[in-house]
């Protein structure tokens, strides 16, 4: 086999063959198609399995209204690229203003393609779609966004499947025209609604914003009933199309499927549809804001444990050495009490923030897995209150306060001494003494030992504290913790036999770097056997505007201009690949199953927020 591959290689070189002869996802035949979903499987008229592994390519959504690349290369080309890549299907984005317009393209974006230039935006549209089919790639139809350029920021109201200028039905009508427009394409497989739909927060033209919901019905904010909706217009003129439906929150988000998955008139059809990008990993914001890696995390975690394990020592000693009383129990109630209760409400405050921010991004995510701690903080506060109330003043007994207005107080009895805490029990087994655990109990308890016992409380939650932060930024490193969080978020749907059972798309992803996280995703991506399509084969752009390393989207200084595509697979000549390991292990993931595996790191970091030996450069070419 290896020396078949071999002289496979050689002779694809000597002939100047594509490379994808040397592997690379199935081209389906026409007469295999349409396409149908099989419980998480797509599969053609045969019943095989139909792997699609897609390469984005994008420009007819942008300002400059056609592919990217037509300006450097004959389309013809560009798509031949695509092929000797491996890839067997591209996702194609358009905006309802370039279709609804259908303006007259530029010279300059097409220069390249000299048959296209004075044509419209639905000739140089129909020119990609054609060159893709007679290559037998597969093609999805991304309806991107509505008003032509820059896509996704979660303070743009693109997240809605409407806007002003662009209602429902205007979407709607659009994706039935697209379809009837390529209805006699069978190699035009499917239409993706929508992308990236998300969560519209303070915006001038919405007031407070609307926020995203899945199933409740409500026509301003449901995106399960649009997509619907839509779909089964869809359908109406071309029942072999399959309907590719996003995940909310720019995709990551896939868990209300569980309970309510969508259902059109014909069954069969639905394709679920997740991004993920390095900022969609929460746990990379805490890194990235406080300018710390995880290793940093945790040794600073570690020295911290151990500094106030070593106070803890200090302190139990030095109390053991006066031989005092244990400390009543009225004291001991009121200070856990108290200290629960400040301690509950600095949690709270954490919670909260990080509940406002995963806002931000997600308001269905954020009710699911920040809201609850924000009521168990909450909770706790109270309860830490009403145990410092309680105690205060028992019936019949001295207030804490009282107590503390003389210089110390003496144990009566031993039976008083029966009713308190012993909080040190453990290192009280040595010597002997009136109460049978070496400890005096007719000496005082003074002011100076009610400070060390809040010393020492507080010392014990920091501990405590330093102990889960520890263990936290261990786990949050492994593939353990990533393959659970995302089986949580859209991966379940992946397991055969349950209702909620479909394909998974994952539509968009992209990384700069041969590092841990990168690593991570393909490690999944192949385990589960994923559909993708990498975003992007696109070398440069025509863009207005950017968003940086911390995730903030800047306008360009002076406006539009060419400017590289960070995550592009070619270069700026669209022919040069840019990263080799990319391309290698992107075509390890287009068999079924996937024969990718865990390599040695291309870099020295962290998890995530970082970019390794590469730093961030600004986007002009």
């Amino acid at each position: 086999r290896d020396g078949a591959m071999v002289f496979r290689f050689w002779l694809c070189l000597f002939l100047q063959l594509p490379t994808s002869l040397l592997g690379g996802a199935a081209l389906v035949p026409r007469e295999r198609f349409p396409l149908r979903v099989e419980g998480r499987f797509i599969v053609d008229r045969l019943g095989e399995r139909v792997k699609w592994a897609c390469v984005n390519w994008y420009g007819p959504e942008s300002i400059s209204f056609t592919f990217g690349g037509l300006e450097k290369r004959p389309v013809e080309d560009v798509v031949k690229r695509i092929s000797d890549l491996g890839f067997n299907c591209v996702r194609v984005a358009y905006s309802l203003e370039a279709h609804v317009r259908n303006p007259t393209l530029e010279e300059q974006f097409v220069k390249a393609n000299r048959f296209l230039i004075g044509k419209t935006f639905l000739d140089g549209f129909d020119a990609g779609i054609e060159a893709l089919s007679n290559a037998g790639l597969m093609v999805i139809i991304d309806q991107h966004v509505s008003r032509a350029g820059y896509c996704c920021h979660w303070s743009q109201d693109e997240g809605l499947w409407y806007v002003p200028g662009y209602p429902e039905e205007t979407w709607i009508q659009s994706l039935v025209n697209m379809t009837k427009r390529y209805k006699g394409n069978p190699f035009v497989v499917g239409m993706d609604l929508r992308n990236e739909v998300h969560d519209l927060h303070s915006n001038p033209k919405w007031g407070s914003g609307l926020m995203m919901t899945w199933g409740d019905g409500n026509p301003k904010t449901d995106w399960a009933a649009a997509a619907t909706r839509a779909g089964n217009r869809v359908l109406a003129e071309n029942q072999d199309m399959l309907i590719v439906v996003m995940a909310l929150c720019f995709g990551m988000e896939l868990r209300p499927m569980r309970s309510q998955p969508i259902s059109l008139d014909l069954p069969n059809r639905v394709v679920y549809q997740t991004h993920n990008y390095i900022e969609y990993q929460f746990w990379n914001l805490i890194t990235r804001d406080l300018g710390i890696s995880f290793s940093t995390l945790r040794i600073a975690t570690l020295i911290s444990g151990v500094f106030f394990a070593a106070i803890l020592s200090f302190l139990s000693r030095s109390w053991r050495r006066t031989g005092r009383a244990y400390p009543p129990r009225q004291l001991l109630l009121v200070s856990l009490g108290a200290w629960l209760t400040v301690f509950s409400c600095l949690f709270l405050g954490v919670a909260f923030a990080a509940y406002k921010a995963a806002c931000t991004y997600c308001e269905w995510g954020a009710q699911q897995d920040f809201l609850p701690w924000v009521y168990f903080w909450s909770l706790t506060a109270v309860v830490g209150l009403v145990l410092v109330v309680v105690s205060w003043r028992p019936s019949g007994t001295a207030s804490v306060a009282e107590l503390l207005q003389v210089d110390k107080y003496v144990m009566q009895s031993d039976e008083s001494c029966d009713e308190e805490t012993d909080l040190f029990q453990k290192s009280d087994d040595r010597g002997g003494g009136s109460s049978g655990s070496g400890r005096d109990i007719t000496k005082p308890w003074d002011r100076g030992l009610v400070i060390r016992l809040q010393c020492f409380i507080v010392s014990v939650i920091l501990l405590v504290m330093c102990g889960v932060g520890l263990f936290a930024a261990i786990v949050v490193d492994t593939y353990w913790f990533y393959e659970r969080w995302l089986d949580k978020q859209w991966g379940f749907a992946l397991e055969e036999g349950q209702p909620f059972t479909a394909p998974v798309w994952m539509g968009e992803f992209g990384y700069l770097n041969h590092g841990p996280f990168w690593l991570m995703f393909m490690r999944y991506l192949s385990s589960r056997d994923v559909d993708f399509a990498y975003w992007a084969i696109n070398g440069i752009k025509y863009s207005e505007g950017f968003n940086g390393a911390d995730g903030v989207y800047r306008p360009l200084p002076g406006g539009a201009r060419w400017v590289v595509e960070l995550y592009g697979i070619l270069g700026p000549d669209w022919q040069t690949v840019k990263k080799a390991w990319m391309v290698r292990d992107l075509q390890a993931l287009m068999d079924s199953p996937s024969r990718w595996l865990p390599t040695d790191i291309g870099c020295v970091t962290d998890f995530l927020g970082h970019f390794c030996d590469v730093p961030f450069r600004g986007p002009d070419v």
